[in-house]
């Protein structure tokens, strides 16, 4: 019994919950073993180093500091104390009494601050996150609602592109969209992915959420594209044209030949870009140069990364799956390398690394540059942007900083009426020891990177900030644990950087969600997810003025099927094609799927959107344009002060462009849209569509 009490007091002091509330309200303790696990994986060992963060605390902006440092269980009195900025530089330094255990600071302005406790021997440092009121509030959001497109980036066809969307589709949808009246273009997560094997396509499950998939450049729009004469003539010639149109006519996105047929221009361009004579390419090899610079080590470790990717998995004679993507697969000697190592590696390969890592820059100026475009056209919100919930368990990140993963965890969710075995994500946590012990500079890190680009970034799973449901290696879903993570200082960075980019922040906050997150995306103002397939209740939909205010709302997600797809049934079809329902689950669905079509319907009646006499119900009606249209219609005119509207949803296409809980048996991440950039918006239907849902959010 004594054994059992000290592992639920380690348990918990460690932030693993032994117990949690299902989403019935039904207690259930976690498994002993399984707490055991995670106590030994998140108990420290060893002795903190010099530079290590003792503590962290957090505090609102302009209110005076109070710390007590008794906690920290010191081996000597303190007897002064001193405060730096976040670059080092020191602001003041006082005398302490031996006797003291506190502190008193002034109020501060928001941001990092690092508090230096000094002994007669040692010293100890903390970490203090001085937190703005609230997140970046859009000044343009407290004057009218907003609406936006939302897009799978991949998904669109164009007349320019090389086979699957790009940075410069993604240009020409910002141009049309302005137009229109939106206020935001969103894409999905723009993570990098795996450049040696290009089919592993989700971008949720990324090789680095820091860094950037290449494979989305405008090559056209390049200056060395414009300049080489040897790539023109490339570009020009049949070979080339005609893989270009069968990659384009292709009904879904082949990563692979994208991938290589981009991969040959790009090399060719960067042996242009390394001897080009002319000034403005002299220019951006030191724009380049000082790149490299600013962004550090971070960035050539990913560069070595994608190197060694590719040179392994060109002779890889086997399937990629999640047991060997990534490092998973590499050579035991490349797995685990230490700096010496590192070192060596990138001697040898240094050319190539470069190469990889001019790629980062090129994708980064197109992003930058098309922010700039944003502003400069009115595109008030300009890019709304995406950050996952972890990454691959074989990417990057985790080859680059082992230390910072759980790499034998995985990120899921427990069982629950709608998934009895509950769902094992693959995904690898961060440590939330490493983190606070790092003073969360990784996570102050990632958001930096994310929310450089954007104007609007939605937070995936924004629950993972406080608590994420994690399951030893090698187990199912139902023998996880809670884990809590550092909520209070993890918000206060995220408020931070919001400000500090001009960020609008959305969190998808779906499911069942605790008080003390609500309680706290409220204090801070960030945007809820409003999706209105999950809004059904007792049989109807909610009327516009009952819609969240500061939320982002939307008909669906990329998780969920098209409006035309889900009013049709075909995403049941498909799961029942592929042996993933059947039975009694899947007659239970087709029977929900009625019934909210039905709700649907009926509020529509009820709030005037379709008129009294108008017939038919939701076993008989299809869903046709004026259906479609009163439905954004609907949604537009809700109080919520940010939509978005799917493109696939304008363009009545019945598609999934991901089905849950499948791998190979689906193209995930790869279908098309049906129709062009330029036929979509040469379309009179869809045209007038814009205009009334513009025209609705304009209704006062």
């Amino acid at each position: 019994m004594n054994e059992l009490n000290d592992l639920y007091q380690s348990a918990e002091r460690l932030g693993i919950s032994p117990s949690h509330y299902s989403i019935d309200g039904q207690l259930v303790y976690a498994k002993e073993e399984s707490l055991a696990y995670f106590v030994k994986l998140f108990d420290p060992i060893g002795k903190p180093s010099k530079t290590d963060f003792r503590d962290t605390a957090v505090y609102r902006e302009n209110e005076p500091i109070d710390y007590t440092f008794t906690h920290l269980s010191l081996s000597e009195p303190i007897i002064q104390y001193q405060l730096f900025d976040e670059i080092g530089q020191l602001l003041f330094s006082k005398s302490l009494s031996s006797s003291s255990s506190s502190l008193r600071l002034d109020p501060l302005p928001f941001g990092y601050y690092s508090l230096q406790l000094c002994g007669a021997k040692q010293s100890y440092f903390i970490r203090l996150f001085v937190t703005p009121k609230t997140s970046y509030q859009p000044t343009s959001l407290q004057q009218h609602k907003a609406w936006g497109i939302n897009t799978q980036l991949y998904s669109l066809r164009s007349a320019n592109n090389w086979g699957m969307g790009d940075l410069g589709d993604l240009r020409a949808l910002i141009e049309q969209a302005v137009k229109y009246g939106a206020s935001f273009v969103g894409v999905n997560p723009l993570h990098a992915m795996f450049g040696a094997v290009p089919q592993w396509a989700s971008p949720y499950s990324s090789a680095s959420r820091r860094w950037l998939n290449y494979v989305y450049l405008d090559i056209n729009a390049l200056p060395e594209f414009r300049l080489s004469r040897a790539v023109q003539n490339w570009w020009k010639s049949t070979e080339t044209q005609e893989q270009l149109a069968h990659l384009r006519q292709a009904e879904q996105v082949d990563y692979q030949g994208v991938s290589a047929l981009k991969l040959i221009a790009l090399e060719k361009l960067y042996r242009y870009f390394l001897t080009g004579k002319s000034a403005e390419i002299v220019q951006r090899r030191q724009d380049f140069a000082q790149f490299v610079r600013e962004q550090g080590d971070d960035l050539i470790y990913q560069g070595l990364f994608d190197v060694l990717d590719r040179e392994v998995h060109q002779t890889l004679q086997q399937e990629v799956n999640e047991q060997n993507i990534g490092w998973l697969g590499w050579p035991e000697k490349w797995q685990y390398v230490n700096k010496t190592q590192r070192k060596n590696l990138l001697k040898t390969h240094r050319t190539s690394v470069d190469f990889y890592v001019w790629l980062q820059w090129l994708t980064h100026c197109q992003l930058i540059e098309l922010k700039q475009y944003c502003q400069m056209i009115g595109l008030e919100l300009g890019l709304y942007g995406d950050l996952a919930v972890s990454v691959s368990r074989g990417g990057a990140d985790v080859w680059c900083d082992p230390e910072l993963y759980c790499v034998n965890a995985s990120v899921g969710a427990p069982p629950d009426p709608l998934g009895p075995i509950g769902q094992n994500w693959n995904l690898p946590p961060m440590n939330p020891r490493e983190l606070q012990r790092r003073g969360f500079q990784p996570w102050i890190d990632l958001l930096r990177a994310n929310m450089q680009h954007v104007g609007v970034l939605r937070i995936d799973h924004v629950m993972g900030l406080f608590r994420l449901w994690l399951i030893p290696e090698d187990k199912t879903a139902s023998d996880g644990v809670y884990v809590h993570y550092p909520f209070d200082a993890m918000m206060a960075v995220l408020a931070i950087e919001s400000q500090r980019n001009q960020c609008l922040i959305v969190g998808e906050d779906l499911g069942t969600v605790p008080d003390e997150v609500r309680s706290k995306l409220f204090e801070l103002q960030i945007f809820s997810y409003f999706v209105l397939y999950f809004e059904q209740r007792n049989g109807q939909f909610p009327h516009g003025n009952h819609y969240p205010q500061h939320a982002f709302a939307t008909v669906g997600t990329h998780d969920v099927p098209s409006l035309q797809s889900f009013w049709h049934c075909r995403d049941l079809e498909l799961f029942a094609q592929l042996g993933i329902l059947q039975g009694e689950i899947l007659a239970q669905k087709y029977a929900q799927r009625v019934e909210d079509k039905q709700a649907l319907l009926d509020s529509l009646h009820r709030d005037g959107y379709l008129p009294p006499h108008y017939e038919g119900d939701a076993l008989s009606m299809a869903m046709h344009d004026h259906l479609n249209l009163v439905i954004h219609q609907y949604l537009a005119e809700s109080r919520s002060r940010l939509i978005g509207v799917q493109l696939e949803n304008l363009l009545n296409q019945e598609v999934s462009f991901n089905l849950p809980g499948t791998g190979t048996e689906y193209p995930n991440w790869r279908n098309k849209l049906t129709l062009s950039l330029e036929q979509i918006f040469a379309d009179s239907r869809i045209q007038h569509m814009l205009h009334t849902i513009n025209q609705s959010r304009n209704k006062e």
